[in-house]
């Protein structure tokens, strides 16, 4: 799209967009080379020398590392929504329901891990939408400016809408204010300019790994990662190659010629029919000596297997998981404290994830309310927090485990709202099972008062009161 020809704009918003587009264009290769990875789709140079070109071709070989590497620490980032201090939860449990952002959540965490950023954006909804509608979007369709100072988007541009491979719908967030631009026949038109006034872009990242010389984050499929799954295809396409070529016990024929593989007919024998005969019978030759048939040794695949046990430890140390999430275990089980100590360091770095993250969730509920009601309470960021299942106990089960040890040691705590959180309880729940003890509480005090009252018979063994 030519951004000069939308009509509508001023001149300086016509440049922002053209050098945002530039921005996301620029970073196409490395974000599809990303998702490729992910999805085990990346192209594998191979040197062509034990390996035929035509085997490789034909058996694609594939390891799925790389979306190994995403997926084990999107698995734990499982986020509730916003805890609130206080009776009021500022309505926060609403947006988070109404844009299903236990689920929305998810989508984004992943972009993020796997293409280094990911952006939430929050705007008004239309007719059949929730409002504030939350939305996320992934950085090969969203991009930005970055403030260091103040520590967010100074402009923001979104691609929300492609077809037949061509942009047909864009938003561009400036400081107060959001434009729409969409394609039609009559070519690009700014279709609508919100004038909302909010004191930031209502567009949010979720940086992975960022550090200050780098705080637009960085994937976790790092070039260590790519190189450890190119030589884990190659490892696999060379046992490919040694089933296919050593499967056969090959045979040496010594004294003898092709001309030794002939059918009753005189015409030669197809060269896979000599491979696979179990049994090979020919005549002595013309000077009635016997030809000689030796069993050559096969070759073992142990030496592929080994190697690529050992890109994977490599891959383990890079990534910080145990080695027997790729595929790799020990013959002897390892123990319940084997597994924590080995799960440490990924528990961490997911950790520092829901840190990160978690700030930008923060700021989403922030602008949500200012959409919804214009304005924030001066001191939502301290009553405000995030909710995270404990990243040490990804099950249910685990979870509710871990809470029944520690609410053993404080009893008490089971009849409160944060016993029910150690629980693994999500808060629909916690709130029926609240309101259900209410209830039973109040049909236990309705009972004692409409109990007829207890008088002392005659012969009941008591003493008649004065």
């Amino acid at each position: 799209m030519a951004p000069a020809l939308i009509t509508g704009l001023t001149d300086d918003e016509r440049r922002l967009i053209g050098r945002l587009l530039d921005k996301l264009t620029a970073r196409g290769p490395a974000n599809f080379e990303a998702r490729s990875y992910y999805e085990a789709r990346q192209t594998v140079k191979h040197m062509g020398i034990g390996i035929p070109p035509e085997l490789a071709v034909r058996v694609k070989a594939v390891v799925g590392w790389g979306g190994t590497v995403v997926d084990v620490i999107e698995e734990r980032l499982d986020w509730s929504g916003w805890k609130v201090s206080g009776d009021d939860d500022l309505g926060l449990g609403q947006v988070f329901a109404d844009n299903q952002l236990a689920v929305e959540s998810g989508y984004g965490h992943l972009d993020a891990l796997m293409l280094g950023l990911s952006f939430v954006r929050v705007g008004t909804g239309s007719d059949g939408e929730p409002s504030p509608l939350v939305t996320t979007h992934a950085a090969d369709t969203t991009t930005g400016d970055w403030n260091a100072r103040t520590r967010r988007l100074e402009n923001a541009l979104t691609i929300t809408e492609v077809k037949d491979n061509q942009v047909t719908r864009l938003v561009l967030d400036v400081p107060g204010s959001t434009l729409t631009c969409q394609r039609t026949n009559g070519g690009w038109g700014l279709v609508e300019r919100d004038d909302h006034g909010l004191d930031a872009i209502p567009v949010v990242v979720l940086p992975n790994r960022a550090r200050g010389s780098r705080r637009m984050g960085r994937s976790e499929i790092t070039r260590a990662v790519r190189y450890y799954c190119d030589a884990g295809v190659r490892n696999l396409l060379g046992m490919e190659g040694n089933r296919e070529f050593y499967s056969i016990p090959q045979l040496a024929l010594l004294n003898r010629g092709l001309d030794a593989f002939v059918d009753r007919n005189g015409n030669p024998t197809a060269p896979w029919k000599v491979l696979a005969g179990h049994m090979i019978g020919m005549p002595k030759d013309d000077e009635g000596d016997a030809a000689q048939i030796e069993q050559l040794t096969v070759s073992s695949p142990d030496p592929f297997i080994n190697q690529t046990r050992q890109w994977a430890q490599l891959l383990a140390a890079e990534v910080g998981i145990p080695s027997a999430y790729l595929g790799f275990h020990t013959e002897n089980p390892s123990s319940a404290d084997a597994i924590r100590a080995g799960e440490a360091r990924l528990v961490k770095r997911v950790e520092r994830r829901q840190t990160v993250f978690g700030l930008g969730w923060l700021e989403v509920g922030r602008l949500a309310l200012m959409v919804r009601d214009g304005a924030v309470p001066e001191d939502y960021w301290s009553r405000v927090t995030n909710r995270w299942r404990d990243a040490a106990t990804p099950t249910k089960a685990a979870t509710a485990d871990a809470g029944m040890k520690q609410l053993t040691a404080l009893p008490w705590l089971a009849e409160t709202e944060v016993g029910l959180e150690l629980l693994g309880l999500d808060d629909e729940q916690i709130s029926r099972a609240l309101a259900e003890r209410r209830r039973a509480q109040g049909r236990a005090v309705v009972a004692s008062l409409t109990a007829p009252p207890v008088t002392n018979e005659p012969g009941d063994g008591t003493t008649p009161s004065a």
